[in-house]
């Protein structure tokens, strides 16, 4: 199972004995100085009195086991945490083989106890995956079946009928049965197989579609308000499913969205139930920082990451699909974000390529981003030549003297094939914006980022 990427730091594998087939044991962190460290002695020995124990399997993001009652998977979903002594007291003597079969199918993690001879002694409690508990509302739902199925597509075909623009979505859920179950027609636009999580991205289009034609702007919030029944019920599932509804990007689509990075690209992802492909959104899609803590499913095919510094300079690059059939482009709101270096490190592209603002802080961001993960990251369209061409920036005075001392540290410390820049611009302190250098980069990408090499 993959972890969450916060959580994944401070863990090992670490060999227990008696860890049960199909399951992994890994270490407890432990917090110091504000970061996750595996626990150590002070001779700096792996020191092991506790383990999480994870599935061993790839899993998808809800495949529960047959052996579980529709009542037991309620009561599972229903806390995010429970004690080893609620647990037996639920499962009685079929607690352990509960336990390990959710561990398999990627629902819970369970912490246990180690002995001093490293053997898996007592359990002590579970908490749901981040992939269950992400899902949890909805899926309760599911599978309480409150509702009458009839009158839920009622309302939804009566939400949808003054709405142009859904008619098709209509017309698939008009074409359902009047006894049948709740579920996602074939064919929606929507692509996910969560009834709960199509009648959200219903629900929120119907109410975004006619703002939107009456040139009315919505807040993420406002929107979850007036559709969802409440400001904070926005889920990455239920973004995704929207975005895949209006043929929008969320951030685009909603002021005010929790965005962090967008990508356009070999990319596919699915959050729970719903899919999204950033080989075929137009013009991106973005990812919500709650969605990259998701334990999802994610096919990437590309040739490398390329990263582009500035959203002017991203859209231009979305729209040249010679770069974006091979290479996940990515925009990360100018800065390198904890959530963009988490997203990378898990991804492990072969090949990192960036394109910056040809400036101290430009550089700046290469060296640590580069730092930071541990690799070289290659900078593209950053030659020096480009840079005394012009055409420079106005900036204040004092701006001038802090990329000057900026500079000169990044020609001593920075990335080696940017040194030579950073000298020039330790000299001046202009700074030349990758706005008014498209002309003259954006004919030579593809091959430039031909140019970039593995590992790099």
């Amino acid at each position: 199972m993959e972890l969450l990427f916060s959580e994944a730091q401070g863990r090992v594998r670490v060999s227990v004995a008696g860890t049960p087939e199909g399951t992994v044991a890994l270490s407890v962190p432990v917090r110091r100085e504000g970061v996750n460290r595996p626990p150590r002695n002070r001779q700096g020995l792996l020191r092991i009195q506790e383990v999480d124990l994870v599935t061993a399997y790839t899993q998808s993001a809800y495949d529960p086991p047959s052996l579980l009652e529709s009542r037991h998977l309620i009561w599972v979903l229903s806390a995010g945490r429970r004690s080893w002594a609620t647990i037996a007291s639920r499962f009685k003597d079929e607690a352990w083989s509960v336990a390990v079969a959710l561990i398999r199918s990627g629902g819970v993690v369970l912490r246990c106890a180690v002995d001093e001879d490293l053997e898996l002694a007592e359990p002590l409690s579970w908490r749901l995956s981040h992939s269950w508990a992400l899902q949890a509302e909805e899926l309760l739902q599911e599978l309480r079946g409150w509702r009458d199925p009839y009158e839920v597509r009622k309302e939804l075909l009566t939400l949808m009928t003054p709405v142009p623009e859904l008619n098709s979505e209509r017309a698939l859920l008009e074409g359902c049965s009047e006894g049948a179950a709740l579920r996602v027609p074939s064919g929606s636009a929507v692509r996910t197989e969560a009834w709960t999580t199509y009648e959200a991205a219903v629900r929120a289009a119907s109410v975004w579609w006619p703002a939107q034609v009456a040139e009315e702007r919505l807040s993420a919030k406002e929107l979850a308000g007036l559709a969802l029944g409440g400001s904070k019920k926005w889920t990455p599932a239920r973004q995704t499913a929207f975005e895949n509804l209006v043929g929008m990007s969320f951030d685009l689509a909603v002021d005010e969205a929790d965005i962090d990075i967008r990508v356009r690209g070999p990319l596919q992802w699915r959050v729970g139930a719903v899919a999204a492909d950033a080989a075929v959104a137009n013009p991106w899609i973005a990812l919500p920082a709650g969605a990259l803590r998701l334990v999802g499913e994610v096919e990437y095919r590309g040739r490398g990451v390329f990263l582009v510094e500035n959203s002017d300079t991203f859209e231009r690059v979305c729209a040249m699909p010679e770069v974006t059939s091979r290479w996940l482009c990515v925009w990360g709101k100018g800065y390198v974000t904890n959530q963009l270096v988490a997203l990378l490190e898990w991804m492990q592209p072969e090949r990192l390529a960036i394109w910056g603002d040809l400036d101290a802080d430009g550089i700046a961001i290469i060296a640590d981003l580069s730092q930071r993960l541990g690799r070289r990251v290659h900078a593209v369209g950053m030659e020096v030549e480009l840079w005394r061409a012009g055409p420079y920036r106005q900036q204040e005075p004092e701006q001038y003297l802090k990329a000057q001392a900026l500079a000169a540290q990044m020609a001593v410390e920075g990335p080696v094939e940017l040194r030579a820049l950073a000298s020039e611009i330790a000299v001046t302190g202009e700074s030349c914006e990758q706005e008014p250098l498209h002309r003259k980069v954006l004919p030579r990408l593809v091959k430039l980022l031909g140019g970039v090499p593995a590992g790099g």
